[in-house]
């Protein structure tokens, strides 16, 4: 038995031969297959990094380092958006509350709302009974209550100015009762008047003839086909196509028309634009040919897949494939496959026989891959002793390599010495600052905290011109002053600032210059820093422990953490102080100076309507087909049609400006505050320098009604939380994450059910979590919990929503409430920038909604 199959028989379940024989499984996997989206290739050996970075717990985790009591007043399992009036309140009342409660999720509220105002006919317009009728038959589909839902959309059908999407959504209606048949004949009355819907309809239209059995009919199964190839012919977003063609192979597969699935595959690799994708679907298209008895094209396609694709795990199914059908292939290529898809043993096989037929002229990095599988099999010896061939023919690579490898094995003294042999060998080698920069970071790993600052000096001293020389010259000055040597620091920090002003780490030596201002000496700062791509500042101050301050006054426009928290020092603002004046204007509130500014800069006419949707926008597909997937409830498809428009026209700043506020009013606000800051960006503002309604869009204080009573109930900072839902969501209520956090807080399941139980929260479903007043109840819960766990010390609170409650007890214990030493304590990346970029949400926040 050859190496690959073994791998199969101890860890591979997917044997191509086994789908051979079994119809039923390679439709298992075509189906796994569909649900997954294209995933990004996995990462290259050649770019790893040379010490096993730790990574924050990308979601949400249950389990404080204390475990405080619930509030006194726990949030109400139910949203009431305003106090029972005393009167029976109006029918123009009632539906606004009811349009309220069902953007914001709370479909029961919603539901009675729109019953009580269609409960009193004579007092609506015909307008808002539409209105109300087509509301009311939303919140019961959005509620799964199917019949009710229905019956409102049949109601609304015979009404006299039905809105278009009526049939669509009462097709999903039937479609939630089984009645597929009536179902069908909704989404064809839809179609009839939406034609250019065809993408998103007919799939629609053949899964229920396939649910209505019709699949076991000649006739059924060419009405399901024909419809899913009628879509094929309509416009969509390019992962549309791919989830209906994949549907198609499934079709084709169930009836053994393996040519007809393998067309489908290989039109699915045309539109895929990763490698794992197109792996896969080479391998699948491959697998199919093979099925109709063609071993030979069968095998040539396999082939292919190793070739161009050897990272898709799909490669590795097919290269057991051909060993298992004896056909030749590439040693390198088979080490290669074998080497991503952890088959290491077999990888050494395979690199080992490609060496010894080739003992003279052999590709370098077949010792590296040797080296790296050896090392992954714990074989350090093995591994070594590749690196020393592979040094005869790149002896730097090698010693980089090998200064990497006992970095990974955590023997840092040998891999500093290696990095320092490597900078001193090789001083010119593209890969010197690298070198010196891991060899002092690991000193300071180690604790060794003079020879890291020599060291990080050295690197900035040498590599001058190198991206990391400010950062080092920062993490050196830092170093210096937790040791006590408080010159050094400043001499350092000064160094940095000067000679890199416009560097992040330029400003973050600033801002502890500023810090520590009072007991150190006098000096000169000359800095000038890019705030956008054409607008600077620049000042010369000196700097005395009288007035350690002066330089941050000139930072105070720069949107960016480090100058952003210079200007907080430079006012004594404490990092998050809570602001005791919350302004929130009404939502076009400034809307025309903006205009008439947006008009003065982008040199139109005075009378240019610059907010009206230029032609531009709506005669394109995407936006004809995005609104009415929007309005008939498939948010994630609209989301991707209008995504793609947007992106389209990201280079432009008036159509940009169109398309923030049409998404605002859509609801789509992701997408508007995408939009809000293109304009920001093409027309070189700022939050700060840009009319306060712009600034607004990029930075808005959506679901206000829900947040701001959150806040008052556990009396954190409202503008606290809009900075958080902007940074995790964007505002975005229907928003995944690849982690599974999910909502407006991205909370992931595991704690959304401890925080239903601890709130008692009744019928709780894991998909609340979608419904905002849900989400921002639970995320206001867990963030509350967390400022109570670290004794109201916000960035601790942030890092534990992050990164889990656990890590931030680590750095807490660490830096303490030191706002700027936590930071610099924080070893996650992700962490780190997650808490940089609230804190700077919160500023802009304080300047737009506050008092500056």
């Amino acid at each position: 038995m050859n190496d690959e199959l073994r791998m199969v028989n101890g860890e591979r379940p997917h044997s191509p031969f086994i789908i051979h024989h079994s119809p039923f499984i390679i439709l298992l996997l075509l189906w796994l297959l569909a649900a997954c989206a294209d995933a990004p290739p996995a990462p290259t050996p050649l770019a790893q990094e040379p010490t096993a970075a730790a990574q924050p717990t990308p979601t949400l985790v249950p389990g404080l380092p204390t475990d405080p009591p619930p509030p006194t007043v726990g949030p109400s399992p139910t949203f009431t958006p305003s106090p029972t009036p005393t009167a029976t309140p109006l029918p123009a009342t009632r539906i606004a509350l009811g349009e309220q409660a069902l953007a914001e999720g709370d479909w029961d509220t919603a539901v009675s709302q729109f019953e009580s105002s269609l409960s009193q006919p004579g007092a609506l317009t015909e307008p808002q009974q539409t209105e109300s009728l087509l509301n009311l038959g939303k919140s019961y589909l959005q509620d799964g209550r199917f019949a009710p839902a229905a019956d409102a959309f049949t109601q609304l059908r015979i009404t006299n100015n039905p809105p278009n999407e009526t049939n669509f959504l009462l097709a999903q209606a039937l479609d939630g009762t089984a009645d597929y048949q009536n179902a069908i004949a909704a989404y064809q009355a839809y179609l009839d008047a939406n034609p250019e819907m065809a993408a998103y309809v007919q799939p629609r239209i053949a899964a229920d003839y396939l649910a209505l059995g019709e699949r076991e009919t000649a006739n059924g199964q060419e009405l399901a086909v024909a419809a899913y190839e009628a879509a094929l012919d309509a416009p969509a977003h390019r992962l549309t196509h791919i989830a209906i063609r994949q549907t198609l192979a499934d079709l084709y597969l169930a009836d053994a028309d393996y040519a007809a699935a393998a067309a489908q595959y290989d039109a699915i690799h045309d539109l895929a634009v990763t490698e794992n994708r197109r792996g896969q679907t080479t391998y699948l298209a491959a697998t199919a040919v093979l099925m109709a008895g063609d071993d030979a094209t069968a095998y040539q396609r396999y082939l292919t897949g190793i070739s161009e694709y050897p990272r898709a795990h799909e490669s590795y199914l097919g290269l057991i494939a051909l060993v298992g059908a004896a056909i030749p292939v590439d040693e390198f290529q088979r080490g290669l496959v074998d080497y991503y898809a952890n088959a290491y043993d077999p990888a050494i096989a395979a690199f080992q026989r490609y060496l010894d037929a080739n003992p003279d002229d052999y590709r370098p990095d077949a010792r590296l891959y040797l080296a790296w599988s050896y090392e992954a099999q714990g074989d350090q010896e093995a591994a070594l002793a590749q690196l020393d061939a592979y040094a005869a023919l790149e002896a730097a690579d090698a010693l980089l390599e090998r200064a990497k490898l006992f970095a990974r094995a955590g023997e840092r003294e040998t891999a500093v010495a290696l990095y320092l042999d490597y900078a001193a060998q090789f001083p010119d080698g593209p890969d010197a600052p690298f070198a010196a920069w891991w060899a002092a970071a690991l000193m300071e790993r180690l604790g060794d905290t003079e020879t890291a600052i020599t060291l990080y000096q050295s690197l900035a001293d040498n590599y001058s011109w190198h991206e990391d020389a400010p950062e080092a010259l920062f993490r050196a000055g830092f170093l210096a002053e937790r040791r006590g040597d408080g010159e050094t620091a400043v001499t350092l920090w000064q160094q940095a600032s000067q000679n890199y002003p416009e560097a992040q780490y330029g400003a973050a030596s600033l801002v502890w210059l500023l810090k520590t201002g009072p007991s150190v000496p006098s000096l000169t700062v000359t800095a000038t820093l890019t705030i956008t791509p054409t607008a600077t500042i620049s000042a010369t101050t000196t700097i005395t422990p009288t007035d350690p301050l002066a330089f941050a006054l000139a930072l105070a426009p720069a949107p960016n953490y480090y100058p952003l928290r210079a200007r907080d020092l430079a006012h004594d603002v404490p990092p998050f102080p809570p602001v005791p004046n919350l302004s929130l204007p009404d939502e076009d509130d400034g809307r025309s100076a903006a205009e008439a500014w947006l008009r003065d800069l982008l040199a139109l006419e005075p009378e240019t309507d610059v907010a009206a949707l230029s032609t531009i926008l709506t005669a394109d597909t995407r936006f004809i087909i995005g609104e009415k997937l929007w309005q008939a409830g498939l948010l994630e498809q609209a989301k991707r049609e209008l995504e793609s428009l947007r992106a389209a026209v990201a280079d432009d700043a008036r159509l940009s400006y169109q398309l923030a506020l049409y998404f605002r009013d859509l609801g789509l606000y992701r997408s508007s505050i995408l939009a809000a800051t293109a304009v920001l960006e093409l027309t070189n503002q700022t939050v700060f320098d840009a009319p306060m309604f712009i600034g607004r869009l990029a930075y808005p204080a959506y679901y206000a009604d829900l947040i701001l009573p959150l806040a008052e109930q556990h009396g954190y900072d409202p503008l606290l939380q809009f900075a958080l839902v902007r940074q995790e969501s964007l505002f975005e209520s229907f928003a995944r994450s690849g982690a599974a956090a999910q909502g407006l807080a991205q909370v992931i399941p595991d704690t959304g059910a401890y925080i239903a139980q601890r709130l008692a929260w009744p019928d709780y479903e894991n998909d609340d979590l979608f419904k905002p007043y849900v989400g921002l109840t639970f995320g206001g819960y867990y963030l509350d919990q967390q400022l109570r766990a670290f004794d109201g010390f916000t960035a601790a609170a942030l890092s534990a929503y992050n990164a889990g409650p656990g890590n931030a007890a680590i750095w807490y214990e660490q830096a303490g409430n030191d706002h700027d030493l936590y930071l610099e304590t924080v070893n996650f990346a992700e962490t780190r920038l997650y808490i940089e970029r609230i804190y700077t949400g919160y500023v802009i926040y304080r300047f737009l909604y506050g008092d500056g």
